[in-house]
């Protein structure tokens, strides 16, 4: 079977559109090696995965490292080259995700009064692409847009850890085994926090990144490969379990919104059960 593409292609998608298999074919190459970014890639896996045949992929993959996208170390190892991180350096301000979510971040701000968060997923990372603060007197201002948290270690990082399988979740603690460690956090908790997640259908966060502020988040997905998180901080002292779920049905009803969740989804009625670990921030 061919899984060069996550889902059939339409009929009659690439006729006319001379050369368009052979681009999609790059692209499906390209997103897998980005995908390993950090620990890089053989050839066979990249076979094994897109469905191409050996020769047909590593052509694909010369021409890639001939033009700067894709590179290639000592160890047969790919990883995405410098034309590939210039061409995300230029791209123009507002960035059309965070036009595509604002609007409704700013409604539920509005409505909740607390600070709503975008968070996408980069490599090991999230970062905070934006950010809309509501109107209570206390502001949550916990996570600056631009800056990053290691997954795991803050509300929407705790969210996106719930899209994650357990073998992917072991390899990022075991590049960050010291910070890890240092935080109090061994991969039996990280593993225990994506676990909650998928059985809550969101992060809930307590007193984690500063004394007194809670948070909630909910991860979605991007296309195939990208990943990110909404989440909403506030205080404390003013999120009990009731307000848990006002501010779930918030999040998860922008998401189905913006067609990034279905419409059955929602996050499940808050868990007093301890062993659902509630994380930080």
């Amino acid at each position: 079977m061919n899984r060069l593409a996550e889902g059939p292609s339409a009929p009659g998608r690439d006729e006319g559109v001379r050369g368009a298999q052979s681009v999609r074919r790059a692209l499906c190459l390209l997103r897998r090696v980005a995908k390993r970014a950090d620990s890089g890639v053989k050839l066979a896996q990249l076979v094994r995965e897109s469905g191409l045949d050996r020769g047909t992929a590593y052509r694909l993959l010369t021409c890639l490292m001939e033009e700067g996208f894709v590179d290639r170390d000592d160890a047969q190892l790919y990883r995405l080259g410098p034309q590939a991180v210039t061409l995300g350096s230029l791209m123009p301000a507002p960035a059309p995700l965070v036009t595509r979510f604002a609007p409704g971040m700013k409604r539920i701000a509005r409505i909740a009064g607390d600070t709503v968060f975008l968070m996408v997923r980069h490599g090991d990372m999230v970062q905070c692409d934006h950010r809309e603060v509501g109107g209570t007197l206390v502001k949550i201002l916990t996570t600056d847009v631009g800056q990053r948290r290691l997954l795991g270690t803050g509300t929407g990082s705790v969210a996106v850890l719930g899209l994650m399988d357990d073998a992917e979740i072991g390899r990022v603690w075991q590049r960050h085994a010291d910070d890890y460690t240092g935080r109090g956090i061994p991969l039996e908790r990280l593993l225990a926090m994506a676990r909650a997640v998928r059985v809550q259908r969101c992060a809930i966060t307590f007193d984690a990144v500063e004394p007194g502020v809670a948070g909630i988040g909910m991860a979605f997905r991007l296309g195939e490969h990208a990943m990110g998180a909404l989440s909403i901080g506030t205080l404390t002292a003013r999120f009990g379990p009731e307000r848990q779920y006002e501010l779930g049905e918030l999040l998860a009803g922008e998401l189905r919104t913006l067609g990034l969740l279905g419409r059955e989804e929602r996050a499940a009625p808050p868990n007093q059960d301890p062993a659902l670990p509630r994380s930080g921030r």
